[in-house]
């Protein structure tokens, strides 16, 4: 007992130590351009594209809409998290198997990405749902009745639960935290997230700007949590010039 109330105080220490070793460097997140960006292509979306491409939905082809019906769901939270947790207690006990302390410190490594992935989504859901329920915008299920100036906050109704989309906010935060993992396939994750966040539109239960809202929200929260963890020097590395995060992998392979 006594050994586990020594060690709780030493870990934060380790942290504390750590963070302030890199308080020189720690560099301010530039949220006002990021803001300024996402606001702007959310209005654009609001208001050039939300009523075409709403009606143009319930018009298209049904193997697409089937196809997107099938990937959509890559996007819930609860899929997300069980297969981090997979993958986390499969690096676990594998870790429990090396015995070199190279091997051992990358799978140490390979932990502390997981839970970087994981915080980045599991930040951006509890915002994504405070803000649906809040602003209760009505989804294009409602379209004829209510059109796209529809808005109930705290309604709590899944049909007025349509900004921002929580399924796109995941997925936002999913591939963009990858792609601050991997840069060499930056462009791939963020194509791939491009279309399951379009998925939404395609069955119909999300505007336009609602995806766009909540991919800027999932990207926000995965390059924030990427600059927090940057500051406790876990997975992340930023220099002196106060550049963007870079993954520290480079220096463990």
């Amino acid at each position: 007992m006594s050994e586990t109330v020594d060690r709780k105080p030493n870990f934060w220490s380790y942290l504390r130590k750590r963070y302030e070793a890199r308080r020189t460097i720690h560099r301010r997140v530039p949220w006002k351009g990021f803001a300024f960006s996402a606001v702007n292509a959310i209005a654009i979306a609001f208001f050039v594209f939300d009523r075409p491409l709403g009606l143009a939905a319930k018009d298209l082809a049904p193997p697409l809409i089937s196809i997107a019906g099938d990937v959509t769901d890559v996007g819930r939270l609860a899929w997300i998290l069980a297969g981090l947790s997979t993958i986390f207690a499969t690096g676990y006990l594998v870790r429990r198997r090396l015995w070199k302390v190279r091997r051992r410190f990358r799978m140490v490594y390979f932990g502390q990405m997981t839970a970087y992935v994981a915080l980045s989504v599991l930040f951006t859901s509890i915002a994504a749902n405070l803000l649906k329920d809040a602003i209760g915008r009505a989804r294009p299920l409602l379209y004829d009745q209510e059109g796209i100036f529809s808005f109930a906050p705290f309604n709590m109704d899944f049909l007025h639960q349509s900004f921002p989309s929580g399924h796109s906010a995941n997925i936002g935060a999913l591939f963009v935290a990858l792609a601050l993992l991997f840069p060499r396939f930056r462009l791939g994750f963020i194509g791939i997230g491009l279309w399951l966040g379009a998925t939404r539109i395609i069955i119909g239960v999300h505007y336009p700007s609602d995806v766009v809202a909540g991919l800027a929200l999932g990207a926000w929260f995965a390059f924030a949590t990427s600059v927090l963890f940057a500051r406790f020097g876990l997975v992340f590395s930023i220099d002196r010039d106060g550049g963007w995060p870079t993954p520290r992998l480079s220096r463990l392979l």
